[in-house]
């Protein structure tokens, strides 16, 4: 039987099947995130919305990537958890931990549409009380344990929550 390769968009194809040699930096260097984050005073029902772009780590994209080609275990690829931290270095690419985190909770609220996950996470207000300097997603093995699993997204924060705000994080993140 001969064998037919093609080259496809994602790499090279033998018979059919694909042969995962997918440049990473070139086809999920397209992924970008924004968070809104909403405090409300509880005690004024007053709300501050901030919203700010945040950076999609490597370790993020090397998860998605693991994914697409199959992998399934730890829930590679997943989102699971939102955390703050008040470390108040810059967010980048290379970020595989928040700084300081200071509270972590499973996301509550996923959603898709078209080519933009959206998730969702609750803050009461005896939650994450601090001047909050940072934020990020985290999934595969992560757990409710600080700096456990992979971080997908972090972004710099700059805001103080007190015992009176709720915080509600949403964060949608586009792929291409």
């Amino acid at each position: 039987m001969k064998k037919k390769q093609k080259q496809g968009q994602f790499g090279t194809y033998l018979n059919g099947a694909e042969i995962l040699n997918m440049n990473l930096h070139e086809e999920i260097k397209n992924i970008k995130g924004k968070v809104t984050l909403d405090f409300h005073n509880v005690l004024t029902d007053t709300h501050e919305i901030i919203e700010v772009d945040n950076v999609f780590t490597t370790a993020g994209k090397n998860s998605i990537a693991s994914r697409l080609k199959g992998t399934t275990t730890n829930n590679e690829g997943i989102i699971t958890y939102c955390a703050l931290g008040t470390g108040s270095t810059a967010p980048t690419a290379a970020d595989t931990d928040m700084e300081t985190e200071i509270e972590r909770k499973v996301i509550s609220v996923r959603s898709v549409s078209g080519n933009v996950a959206t998730f969702q996470t609750y803050f009461t207000t005896g939650e994450a009380i601090g001047t909050l300097r940072e934020a990020g997603l985290f999934g595969n093995a992560a757990t409710g344990v600080a700096d456990s699993g992979t971080m997908f997204c972090h972004t710099a924060v700059n805001r103080t929550k007190t015992a009176n705000d709720t915080l509600t994080l949403t964060w949608q993140v586009s792929i291409g």
